[in-house]
């Protein structure tokens, strides 16, 4: 082969060459303007399932809060039930103590 049939070649595959990365960044381009679109929607579905979601929130929280608050309040109140248990039985055992105690001393100084 001589220069000259070299570059023939040479020039035929660096046109086909530029050709291939032309078609391709077209192709490139295309599908990112079809995907653009889509991209955009999606976007919006997600804005606005979350704006649903905080609005659920929003009207959901009052009756949470409330809803922990009766919990708390409830809570306490089963705390001060079962203290106000413990306390009556240990006062009733400590007064059936004092007395079985004076009891004793009375019965030893009648004697």
């Amino acid at each position: 082969m001589n220069d000259a049939d070299v570059s023939k070649k040479l020039t035929w595959m660096i046109g086909l060459l530029a050709a291939n990365l032309l078609v391709t960044i077209a192709v490139g381009l295309s599908m990112l303007s079809n995907l653009l679109p889509k991209v955009e929607r999606a976007v919006q579905t997600t804005e606005r399932v979350e704006a649903r979601f905080q609005r659920f929130a929003d009207e959901v929280q009052p009756v949470v809060t409330a809803g922990a608050g009766k919990a708390i309040e409830t809570i306490q109140k089963i705390d001060t039930v079962r203290l106000s248990e413990t306390a009556t039985e240990q006062t009733d055992t400590l007064i059936e103590a004092a007395a079985e105690k004076a009891k004793r001393f009375l019965n030893r100084d009648g004697k």
